[in-house]
């Protein structure tokens, strides 16, 4: 069976190293790393000045992963921005919340990934806490020190979620790298997983087209196996919107 194109959302860095700063675009590639390593074919797509020219660069595509990042622009779910918020980029969220209503109302498969949970519940009318202070002023913590790959805490996941089915348990550690969470799911998402301060760490749908998770599954295919079951569940549900469905561009 042909590999399916997993199209990863991209966003933009000043590259320092050179002469003079240097304007990116760009994706960790332990991102790109695991989809390849699970069969998919990965293609960096760039946060474009025209929004709506993501229809025609989905059109290449049979899944879609929304990694980490910045935070998301309180704005976008009708709040003002408070004192512990983070760096924003407002032309970033709206190019990848263009972009995943776009895939969602074909049923293109979408993995969200820490930021990218954040922003596909926003994507679909939910809300966040801009700081985990605001949801738990006594939360674990959840921005680790550690190297990316390290285990750090302990996550609960719902027993009757696909999450449970595809990690084949209902308990697990994992890494941790935010200070955000969601606050109210958005339309035909549920919380499936989370730690035992109450903070949410995964999320889907009822058809598992849509998983999200809080953490950083990519970094963890050699600490822990078993992350590595959201990556082959992606390209597994590509090749099969690749049989049965597809964007078709707009004219």
């Amino acid at each position: 069976m042909t590999k399916p194109i997993i199209g990863v959302l991209g966003a933009g860095l000043v590259n320092n190293s050179s002469f003079v700063p240097v304007p990116v675009h760009y994706c960790n590639q332990a991102y790109c790393k695991a989809v390849e390593q699970a069969g998919g074919i990965p293609l960096l797509l760039p946060v474009l000045n025209e929004i709506s020219d993501v229809d025609a660069i989905l059109s290449m595509c049979r899944g879609l992963l929304v990694p980490g990042g910045l935070d998301v622009d309180p704005r976008l779910y009708q709040e003002d921005p408070s004192p512990l918020l983070g760096t924003i980029d407002e032309q970033t969220d709206r190019f990848w919340i263009h972009a995943v209503q776009t895939a969602m109302r074909s049923g293109m498969p979408v993995l969200g990934i820490c930021r990218g949970l954040q922003l596909v519940n926003v994507a679909l009318g939910g809300t966040l806490y801009q700081d985990l202070r605001m949801k738990n002023p006594d939360h674990i913590l959840h921005t680790q020190r550690q190297n990316r790959d390290y285990l750090m805490h302990q996550v609960a996941i719902e027993p009757d979620s696909r999450l449970a089915d595809l990690l084949k348990t209902t308990a697990l550690y994992t890494n941790t790298m935010h200070h955000q969470c969601v606050k109210d799911p958005g339309d035909g998402l549920r919380i499936t997983a989370r730690t035992r301060d109450g903070i949410p760490e995964a999320m889907e749908n009822a058809d598992g087209s849509v998983m999200l998770v809080q953490w950083h599954p990519e970094e963890l295919c050699a600490s822990e196996p078993r992350m590595q079951a959201l990556f082959r569940d992606l390209v597994k549900r590509a090749q099969v919107y690749g049989i049965h469905g597809a964007l078709t561009p707009r004219s």
